[in-house]
């Protein structure tokens, strides 16, 4: 891409754009926009060149690597034994690193409590790498900075940048300040990252705790009395106390507190206040001349709190507002650390026993459904039992199951050599160790009825004496029934042409394994010529029917036909007519006897039948 002025025209002195270049983003990635040395001049009036610096340009639309996370390792250093002029170590390290090809930081401290003597290369860059090193311990920082050098290939995941030696210079605390950090890749430009500080403390810290500091047990029913005690410890020159402990009043009842002389020491007065509807304890206690100030660095109790359980529930024994002080009414530094008591509440129980049946045939399977739940805060194993009356159908064990969590069992039942009679199905869960309630382990649900004796009704014939016939003529159907059951039943039976009712007949008594015929008659007058009628028989079901299948049969259909189609073709023609001629004169039991033939259905084919034809001949479906 070039340009020139042309004819007398001056060149250009200044600034400004030479070329708008617009790209087309075929995809994701990053690419340098650079030069090339050989093309690229400007050249003067003259066509001379005229010197230039290029610079090149880039472009990225990759999505940025997720943000590393560059930290102080450990997060936090309270350790009483490091001692001035002792020395100890803390890595800066890295985690999710992407693509690291550079890296830089600076760490603060107070250097009236510490001071760097040493700072070198961590594991996350290869030894060959030369880092650069600012130790500052009157302003109290250390700078670090190192990068790789081609053909070093970027690094990635976690590890330790650098590894300071710190020596203590004083007893005190110092926040270890990480700050002025950046990570860069292969192009120089930076990567997202999250910094971290640390902490240290070597000043021996007095603590306030419960003891023990959880209480969770089984045995923590209502009525329970229990107790905790408020425990002292590493504390010098105490010479007072004071806490406030909050507890869940709805669970516990505090009905004792008990101050104890610390170390045999009885010279202080005791300030308290109870209020068990605010949860409440406070506790005040001030020691007066000639009492020694207490200095112990083993745990002792000075405070003893004994409650009582009302419900099942947890608490946090929560310790706040708390205070020690020294012979001089000044505040001594200490941590307070709450407890925390729960009742281990363990309770199994059935919720829902559902059957597939409400009756059954001996010898059917019975499916039975039983949902168990863990209604306690721990998680439970036990069995589940499935009977009919006292009889075990089976038991399935429940392994891990959680709390508040439910599952559902499924129990075959093979009533094969079950007696008749009505049954009553339960479920049952065994009890687990210091089950909270046992009620709801055994879930009844009703009954079912198992039958031996048969009862099962079928049709097992439909029959009509005529497949086609005229509007008006009546049809014979003939229909069998038959008890397939071992007992004598009583039932209806009725017949159909599609949905429409022919006529029912009831059957009484029917003896096991018997059959019995009945007739129907069928009118069709009325009925539409054209059509198809299914003809079908239902036995009505009896109570406790084994075999629902075999109540219906259908037996094809009957077509009702036009007038003079005698060869039932959907249309009246020529051929009706010849079919009618040749028949004339016959009779049942003559040569030519046609039944189709006889229209009128009067024992003979003749000129009626043949005006029948002849009245409705072209006529058509």
């Amino acid at each position: 891409m070039g340009a020139s002025l042309m004819g007398s025209v001056s060149g250009f002195t200044g600034s400004g754009k030479m070329v708008i270049i617009e790209f087309l983003v075929e995809g994701s990635g990053s690419t340098t926009l650079d030069f090339v040395a050989d093309s690229t001049f400007l050249l003067d009036s003259n066509l001379l060149d005229i010197e230039f610096t290029a610079i090149g340009g880039y472009f990225e639309n990759a999505a940025g690597p997720p943000p590393a996370t560059i930290y102080v390792d450990p997060s936090e250093i309270t350790d009483p034994s490091l001692v001035p002029c002792t020395n100890f170590d803390v890595n800066i390290s890295i985690a999710d690193a992407t693509d690291v090809y550079g890296f830089s930081f600076k760490l603060g401290f107070d250097p009236s409590v510490l001071n760097v003597v040493d700072a070198v290369l961590g594991d996350f860059f290869p030894p060959s790498v030369t880092p650069t090193v600012t130790i500052d311990n009157v302003a109290g920082y250390v700078e670090f900075s190192a990068e790789l050098s081609p053909p070093e290939p970027p690094v990635s995941g976690e590890g330790v940048l650098a590894t300071i030696t710190f020596h203590v210079e004083d007893f005190g605390v110092s926040d270890l300040d990480l700050y002025d950090t950046e990570l860069t890749d292969e192009l120089g430009s930076s990567l997202p990252h999250e910094a971290y500080d640390g902490f240290f403390n070597n000043i021996q810290m007095a603590k306030l705790y419960i003891e023990p500091p959880e209480i969770i047990d089984p045995e923590l029913l209502p009525s329970t009395i229990f107790s905790v005690d408020v425990m002292l410890d590493d504390v010098e020159n105490m010479y007072g106390y004071e806490f406030s402990l909050g507890y869940n009043t709805e669970m516990l009842t505090c009905i004792g507190i008990m101050v104890h002389p610390v170390l045999n020491e009885t010279h202080f007065t005791v300030s308290m206040m109870l209020d068990d509807g605010a949860g409440l304890i406070w506790v005040n206690v001030t020691y007066y001349s000639p009492a020694n100030p207490i200095t112990t660095y083993t745990p002792v109790s000075i405070v003893t709190l004994t409650f009582m359980v009302d419900n099942i529930g947890s608490s946090v024994l929560d310790l706040y507002d708390t205070s020690i002080v020294d012979v001089d009414g000044q505040p001594i530094a200490h941590e307070a650390t709450d407890g925390y008591v729960q009742t281990l509440i363990r309770d199994v129980a059935v919720i829902d026993v559902t059957c597939s049946h409400t009756w059954a045939y001996s010898g059917w399977i019975v499916n039975v459904t039983v949902i168990a739940k863990n209604l306690g805060n721990v998680t439970e194993t036990f069995d589940v039992t499935a009977f009919y009356n006292s009889s075990v159908i089976g038991t399935q064990t429940v392994t891990d199951l959680a709390p508040n969590a439910e599952i559902e069992l499924t129990f075959s039942w093979n009533t094969t050599d079950v007696a008749e009679g009505i049954y009553t199905l339960s479920a049952e869960a065994s009890t687990v160790p210091f089950e909270y309630n046992l009620t709801n382990n055994v879930y009844v649900d009703g009954t079912i009825e198992i039958r031996r004796l048969i009862r099962d009704v079928a049709i097992t014939h439909v029959e009509p004496d005529l497949t086609a016939v005229y509007p008006g003529w009546i049809v014979n159907i003939t229909v069998i029934a038959k008890n397939e059951g071992n007992v004598s039943e009583t039932f209806d039976v009725t017949v159909y042409y599609d949905n429409n009712t022919v006529g029912t007949h009831t059957v009484t008594d029917l003896a096991p394994n018997e059959e019995i015929t009945l007739f129907f008659i069928w009118n069709t007058s009325g009925l539409e010529p054209c059509h198809n009628y299914t003809i079908s028989a239902e036995a009505s079901a009896v109570p406790y029917e084994y075999d629902l299948s075999d109540n219906f049969l259908s037996d094809g259909y009957v077509k009702i036909k036009i007038w003079g189609d005698i060869n039932g073709d959907g249309k009246v023609n020529m051929k009706d007519m010849s079919i009618v001629a040749w028949s004339f004169g016959s009779y049942p039991g003559h040569p030519r006897w046609n039944p189709e033939a006889d229209l009128d259905r009067n024992g003979q084919v003749n000129m009626r039948d043949i005006a029948i034809v002849a009245r409705n001949f072209g006529q058509t479906c």
